[in-house]
């Protein structure tokens, strides 16, 4: 009876010392903000109980680096546009691309390589397929679209009148309105609409156009004023494509 009482206070001191041991290397590193703005799986599934690849990916970094604590925070892209503009911004933008930010040239911020290869889908109803070739072949059509998006080509035609626009809060709300019929075309990415597809059973709902709307990177925004962390991050995420740890990850969604 001893016995067993000693290996469990054994077992108890350990767990404890190892959970402190663990802490205190935490807080031995530095701890860095990955901003996201993108409220939307697979990227955030669930932000109360941090599900989704943001944080994952933040786990990730965390296991490759002995400087620095990554911890995944949303924000929406209003306050995001308002902390660079001031100067306030104090981390890093995870899965952003340099044309979003006017940064063609890549001068005004550091740049990461691709985290994550995405692109835009022109999605309809699969009784009622369109075809998209350029913005005028959406011309006559109601098009679904989010809230505050931009849709280049499109958008113009839409300030023209020759496509009437719909915007809803979020991509699964449009895919909704779209199997309601309120609209006939939606642009949704091809992340997004891949995760809800298979998470709501909707595989054989909708067409997809042969040519997408865009295609783009996801990359990591990162401030000149952090050049150390810029450092730290970039050749891990050089190195993702070839991770099978990764590659693992990236299988969940």
């Amino acid at each position: 009876m001893f016995a067993k009482l000693n290996r469990l206070i054994f077992i108890c001191t350990f767990l404890f010392s190892t959970q402190l041991f663990s802490a205190e290397i935490t807080e031995q590193k530095i701890n860095v903000d990955v901003y996201v703005y993108h409220l939307k799986p697979p990227f955030i599934v669930n932000d109360t109980y941090e599900l989704g690849l943001y944080f994952d990916f933040s786990d990730y970094l965390n296991s490759k680096s002995d400087r620095y604590h990554f911890e995944t925070v949303f924000v929406p892209r209003k306050r995001i546009d308002i902390m660079l503009k001031n100067n306030s911004f104090n981390g890093v933008l995870l899965g952003v691309n340099p044309l979003w930010f006017k940064d063609k040239t890549e001068t005004k911020y550091l740049w990461t390589s691709n985290f994550y290869q995405d692109q835009d889908e022109v999605v309809s109803l699969h009784e009622k397929p369109i075809e998209y070739n350029e913005a005028n072949s959406l011309s006559g059509q109601v098009l679904g679209g989010v809230r505050g998006f931009y849709y280049f080509g499109v958008d113009e035609l839409v300030s023209k009148g020759e496509i009437s626009r719909v915007d809803t809060i979020g991509e699964y709300e449009l895919l909704q309105m779209l199997m309601f019929k309120r609209i006939d075309v939606g642009i949704i990415s091809r992340s997004t609409l891949s995760y809800l597809t298979k998470a709501e059973g909707w595989k054989n709902k909708f067409h997809v156009s042969k040519q997408p709307h865009d295609k783009y990177q996801r990359r990591i925004l990162v401030p000149r004023q952090s050049v150390d962390i810029y450092e730290e991050i970039a050749p891990i995420v050089d190195n993702l494509a070839s991770d099978p740890e990764w590659e693992s990850i990236l299988q969940k969604y």
